[in-house]
């Protein structure tokens, strides 16, 4: 008895339109989902340069981010406050974070009290790492 064997040679063929609709999807739901943070940063600020080069604090998804313009006006985003409300939104961060970080970003015609006094609101709020911003010299 003599078994017939397909002379079919093209071989199985795979749909893969299915498998690019299924990526395309997942490329863009990525895509949407994802949070592009920014630093924060206020037009107004002109930000001192640094003597060193080094840079004052590592690029992190917690951090606040205070600014200080020259008129001493305080800013935590893009909200004017005064000193003691800018107190209470950073002891309400420490509640959720005691690893909390601020940045204060001060302007180089700002009065150093007005910046020093962020940072003393950040030390009487809990917070252990507040740093200071400012701007590498172009080389």
């Amino acid at each position: 008895m003599r078994i017939r064997r397909d002379t079919n040679n093209e071989g199985e063929l795979i749909n893969i339109s299915s498998l690019l609709d299924v990526m395309f999807i997942l490329i863009i739901f990525f895509l949407a989902t994802t949070t592009f943070q920014q630093e924060e940063r206020d037009q107004k600020i002109n930000l001192p340069d640094s003597a060193d080069g080094q840079t004052s604090l590592s690029a992190s998804s917690s951090v606040i981010v205070i600014n200080v313009r020259d008129d001493g006006t305080y800013l935590l985003g893009n909200r004017v406050m005064e000193l003691p409300d800018l107190q209470q939104q950073l002891i309400a961060a420490v509640k959720k974070s005691d690893q909390q970080k601020v940045l204060v970003r001060g302007d180089q015609h700002a009065l150093h009290g007005m910046v020093a006094a962020a940072m003393l609101a950040c030390k009487r709020s809990g917070i252990h790492e507040a740093n200071i911003g400012y701007e590498l010299p172009q080389q």
